[in-house]
């Protein structure tokens, strides 16, 4: 099947914050000097259209003309257990261990506040994705840095005797983990993750692991999900999943959870029931399913073979 990667679309005017919001909002790059043209590289939104598959996913649920209180379908649970079985070799979820989440940074934050109060340590790598850090401090807690470390090929990777003694000093009691890791575009190797996974357990740290990543990396590389590496790994870890990066849909807001301990995902869904913040957006539940179809599988494939994370 052909799929248009070529075809250069003008989004202003579109609310699209690559270029509508530059100049406009703090935060964001100022405007060009004049004669110079905006590159919208500075957030991960690229500029080819939105796969077909996840547009006619949308498209044929607004052909029923009532958006009222949601469910997700079976399907929704269906597509994600068979594209985790087919991706990550994943072949033990059942509907319990998955639900539905506004973002993945919405995940991150009900899971940190069932487990820690304001002021508490979170341990996160550095360097990071801005977004960790933006939403944590403006949570309340105090973030605490393990640096990677550069080798000569500049290839990074975890320092496993820095994270020991920052979680010792800190008595951290949750640990963000990134899976393939933003910014570094590491594919972490299944040693390097159960090493992470010991210190973790060595410190009794739940660990939220980012995932997003995971379905767009480059051929020859594999994804091992953290939850995968030991028993112990699997019944400490929230693994968070979203469309935005592989399907470029940030705009239609939605992530899924993976927890498989009990107890663990009814702290970690009790947090994020009090604001009601969580309920399941019907457009994004049936984007997951278009994307997660085997049309929307062939795209992501195209799509990482150009844009994929590296080892």
């Amino acid at each position: 099947m052909a799929f248009d990667f070529t075809t250069i679309y003008d989004r202003y005017g579109k609310d699209a914050l690559a270029v509508d919001a530059i100049g406009q909002i703090e935060g964001v790059p100022k405007a060009p000097q004049e004669g110079f043209s905006t590159i919208p590289m500075w957030v991960a939104d690229m500029n080819f259209a939105t796969a077909p598959a996840v547009v006619s996913a949308i498209q044929e649920r607004l052909e029923h003309p009532i958006f009222g209180y949601f469910l997700p379908p079976q399907k929704y649970f269906d597509v994600i257990k068979d594209w985790q079985r087919s991706h990550n070799g994943v072949s033990n979820l059942d509907n319990k261990h998955i639900g539905y989440e506004n973002g993945v940074l919405g995940g991150l934050i009900s899971t940190v506040s069932a487990y820690c109060k304001p002021g508490d340590a979170v341990l996160v790598h550095s360097p990071t994705y801005i977004g960790f850090t933006s939403c944590l401090t403006a949570a309340g807690y105090k973030i605490v840095h393990s640096t990677l470390t550069a080798d000569e090929n500049n290839v990074y990777h975890m320092d496993y005797d820095d994270m020991d003694r920052v979680l010792t000093e800190s008595g951290a009691k949750v640990a963000i983990f990134c899976s393939p890791h933003n910014p570094t575009g590491r594919v972490w190797h299944r040693e390097e993750i159960e090493k992470a996974m010991a210190i973790y357990a060595k410190h009794d740290c739940i660990v939220v692991s980012d995932e997003i990543w995971s379905d767009i990396i480059h051929p020859g590389r594999t994804h091992i999900p953290a939850q995968s590496v030991s028993e112990d790994a699997r019944n400490r870890t929230v693994a968070l999943y979203a469309l935005s990066k592989t399907f470029n849909i940030a705009g239609i807001v939605g992530a899924y959870h993976i927890i498989y301990n009990d107890q663990l995902r009814a702290k970690v869904e009790e947090e994020s029931r009090k604001p009601h913040y969580n309920d399941a957006n019907v457009l994004s539940v049936h984007a997951l399913i278009g994307a997660y179809s085997e049309d929307g599988a062939a795209w992501g494939a195209r799509a990482e073979r150009g844009f994929g994370c590296e080892r």
